[in-house]
């Protein structure tokens, strides 16, 4: 008879196994489920010291279970029997990255990027609630079937706030994937789980792992002594790579960059260069150039951030069916099989210099901005010197963003349709169909208000959204002209960054004007 843990979970088959235990698919009986449960076994240790382990486990169980990330594993329950803890997890079908690397080789630099993405999106999950992984690598990144990606086996984890943790104060990983800090007894911070992300995407990218020696030694003293084996298939993701695996961890790429440069570059199509922005991780002078990569900034910003972003947000303060909200559903960081729907997002392109005008436009320009022109969207408004406008190629709507500032500006207008209810009572109808759709996960309303500008009535709708376990603030700001043609003006930051960075929607507001 098949054994049965915590007198619900029957062991039906084993799905892998691993250095600390195996993994069961099995079925929970009072749920009626198949979930997966992880048999965490010790070998080599005393009484005394497997009941530390145990304890440690279940507290790192406790600690990745407080993780909310469509990227993460879900844990359902943590069961100690047989004198060793059970874990059950959500059964996710899928196969390894490293399964999918031994069967098809070295993947596309667009495929990676996106794995990466969302691999590092749950690394920031984690660390922001003082959980480290400690051991990424192909074999604990799943490819979801429906099309996720999923990091698993937090089983090493520990937490910052409990250095006690440790198990047995040895090395616990694979030695490839292992930051140098690590190997030199030093103990695991955050930057070290972005090491191994690099070399993670190295890898996968490369078709083999950037330190792969003969033995156990070898490999521990090469990641200790020699730089890895420069990239030739990377292209656009070198200098993710490389900025992530720099040997000093306070010299290596920063985690909201990363994430910044592996989105970009999972969304746009090939044929262009982006700019790896200035940073404390950036590498010295005499090491930088810039890298081909397979990404038009000007593309991306309209095809994979600005358009996603509009969609789901419901940027036209038109009346009647808003296309804002026809089409593919928003994003919610779960990708179909078949294709990202950053990936599927048509392309943009750069607004062209002659549609910004240096000067004699009439407006206040502030210092260290210069004067921009819109003839087709009917407007003007000052633009930060450095930062780019694009032109969505599908869309009445153009998007700034600028070096060094995560948040974006977009400016929307179309052609009028249908009754106009006014702007309150617009953007409570949007909000209403997007709840109703179950768009913007954490949703929380910070006000609809009504206001004026340009002498017209207007409505500021202001509200916070989860994006990737990330608080996102948004201000939208929708009015019609005196002749009917809608707008809407949106700043989007991050929440972190809202009290610093708000002064920009004001300084957009400020000098925008109607031609």
């Amino acid at each position: 008879m098949s054994k049965e843990v915590g007198g619900r979970y029957r062991l039906i088959e084993p799905l892998g196994e691993g250095g600390m235990g195996v993994v069961w698919r099995a079925h929970d009986r009072l749920l009626d489920r198949t979930v997966a449960v992880k048999e965490v076994r010790y070998t080599g240790v005393g009484d005394d010291q497997r009941a530390d382990l145990n304890r440690r486990t279940i507290r790192e169980a406790r600690a990745a279970g407080r993780l909310d990330h469509p990227s993460v594993v879900v844990i359902h329950d943590v069961v100690e029997e047989d004198g060793r803890p059970w874990i059950v997890m959500q059964l996710v079908p899928s196969r390894s990255l490293a399964q999918v690397l031994a069967e098809q080789g070295p993947l596309p630099v667009e495929r990676v990027a996106l794995i990466g993405e969302r691999v590092l999106g749950a690394l920031r999950a984690a660390h922001a609630t003082g959980v480290l992984h400690r051991d990424v690598k192909p074999e604990n990144v799943l490819l979801a079937h429906d099309g996720r990606v999923v990091l698993t086996d937090f089983g090493i984890a520990t937490l910052e706030a409990e250095p006690g943790l440790t198990a047995t104060g040895g090395l616990v990983g694979t030695p490839a994937y292992m930051p140098p800090e690590r190997l030199n007894g030093e103990p695991a911070r955050p930057e070290s789980d972005l090491w191994s992300l690099g070399a993670t995407l190295y890898a996968a990218v490369e078709g083999a792992p950037a330190y792969r020696r003969d033995s156990w030694a070898a490999t521990v003293a090469a990641i200790l002594h020699d730089d890895p084996a420069p990239p030739v298939r990377a292209g656009a993701l070198t200098p993710v790579i490389t900025g992530m695996m720099r040997r000093d961890p306070a010299a290596r790429m920063p985690a909201g960059e990363a994430a910044h440069l592996l989105g970009m570059i999972a969304s746009a199509p090939s044929g262009h260069t982006v700019p790896v922005s200035a940073s404390r991780g950036r590498p010295p002078a005499r090491r930088r150039l810039m890298v081909p990569a397979a990404i038009a900034l000007a593309a991306v910003l309209a095809a994979g951030g600005t358009l996603l972003v509009v969609r789901a947000s419901g940027l036209l303060a038109q009346g009647g069916t808003s296309s804002a909200l026809t089409g593919t559903p928003a994003t919610t960081g779960q990708p179909t099989p078949t294709a990202t729907p950053e990936a599927t997002e048509p392309t943009g392109k750069a607004e062209p210099s002659a549609t910004a005008t240096p000067g004699g436009s009439g407006m206040d320009v502030p210092p260290g901005w210069r004067a921009y022109r819109n003839a087709e969207g009917g407007f003007s408004m000052a633009v930060p010197r450095g930062w780019s406008v694009v032109k969505s190629s599908t869309r009445d709507s153009v998007t700034v963003r600028g070096p060094g500032v995560p948040g974006m500006f977009i400016v929307e207008w179309t052609v009028p349709e249908g009754s106009w209810p006014g702007p309150v009572r617009h953007w409570q109808g949007l909000e209403k169909e997007i709840l109703g759709r179950g768009e913007f996960p954490g949703y929380h309303r910070i006000g609809i208000e009504p206001t004026t500008f340009l002498g017209r009535p207007a409505a500021d709708w202001e509200y916070t959204w989860r994006r990737a376990g990330a608080l996102v603030h948004v201000l939208n700001r929708g009015f019609r002209t005196t002749a009917g043609r809608p707008y809407a003006l949106y700043w989007e930051a991050p929440d972190s960054r809202w009290s610093r960075d708000r002064r920009y929607f004001d300084t957009f507001t400020g000098t925008f004007a109607t031609l």
